[in-house]
């Protein structure tokens, strides 16, 4: 398996070419997705992002034999300063009086 990785305009290329399937030569068959090519970078701890161009590689069939994944690269950000903030006070919620204590009473002398 041929594996090239490249980068470039803050974007990694990852380009795989697989031999074609011959059973005489005990060339198996052999399927790659994007996950098989994400576990390989893992494995080769090359850092990346989000994929941004998909492809999907089978040795069985001569026009799908290589194929490119584009990633996004991880980029480490400077930590932004945390702006501390003041709590306001809050001020006691006020309760509403009950209608017996808002009547007057009439007090007769």
């Amino acid at each position: 398996m041929n594996f090239e990785t490249e980068q470039k305009d803050g974007k990694l290329y990852v380009s795989i070419e697989i031999p074609h399937y011959n059973p005489n030569y005990g060339i198996d068959k052999k399927e790659i997705r994007t996950g098989h090519v994400e576990e390989l970078l893992r494995e080769r701890k090359i850092k990346h992002g989000k994929c941004i161009k998909k492809s999907h590689i089978k040795n069985w069939y001569e026009p799908i034999r290589r194929g490119q994944w584009i990633f996004e690269l991880v980029v480490d950000k400077p930590a932004e300063p945390v702006i501390i903030e003041e709590e306001k006070s809050v001020k006691p919620k006020r309760t509403r009086r009950t209608r017996s204590s808002t009547t007057k009473v009439s007090t007769e002398e």
